[in-house]
């Protein structure tokens, strides 16, 4: 069995998530295994697990993903192909920022439920400085997800 480098989450109520695969354990179905480039593989594993919290790789997973019963948002393989991920030049130039940025985020505004000010730092790093998207348009990809998100859990009928 192949030890995949990340993991990807694909039911969810908010997002996916990918999680580095630090033990090297093997996986089931019930979540999907990510292997990246070799030459990709250290880059990848240090940073994608944050860099994906991104307005971008958001409102794919809301586009690309399936809606299912009480507004769980599903990301099969095919779909998970289709996500918009950040760049290798990318990733480069938002590392340090990133990686000054992890403990603040991870360890704090994630354990805590404070998804949208994870975004908003990843944003402003990843999006805004290192591949010079305008604020204005990472604010309309911001406003994208919320309206597909809040559009996904109004269909399940739960409540904001």
């Amino acid at each position: 069995m192949r030890v995949p480098d990340l993991f990807l989450t694909y039911m969810n109520h908010d997002t996916p998530r990918l999680v580095w695969n630090q033990a090297g354990a093997a996986h089931l179905n019930s979540i999907h295994g990510v292997t990246l480039k070799r030459d990709r593989r250290e880059l990848g594993a240090d940073l994608l697990p944050l860099a994906v919290l991104n307005s971008a790789t958001l409102l794919g997973a809301e586009l690309v993903g399936r809606s299912y019963g009480g507004g769980l948002l599903k990301v099969e393989p095919k779909e998970a192909d289709r996500l918009p991920m950040p760049s290798p030049a990318a990733l480069d130039a938002a590392g340090g920022a990133l990686r000054a940025l992890r403990p603040e985020l991870a360890d704090h505004l994630l354990r805590s439920g404070r998804m949208a000010e994870v975004v908003r730092a990843v944003d402003e790093v990843l999006l805004v400085h290192a591949a010079n998207v305008r604020p204005g348009e990472v604010a309309a990809l911001s406003e994208a997800r919320a309206r597909m998100a809040a559009r996904r859990v109004a269909r399940a009928g739960k409540p904001r």
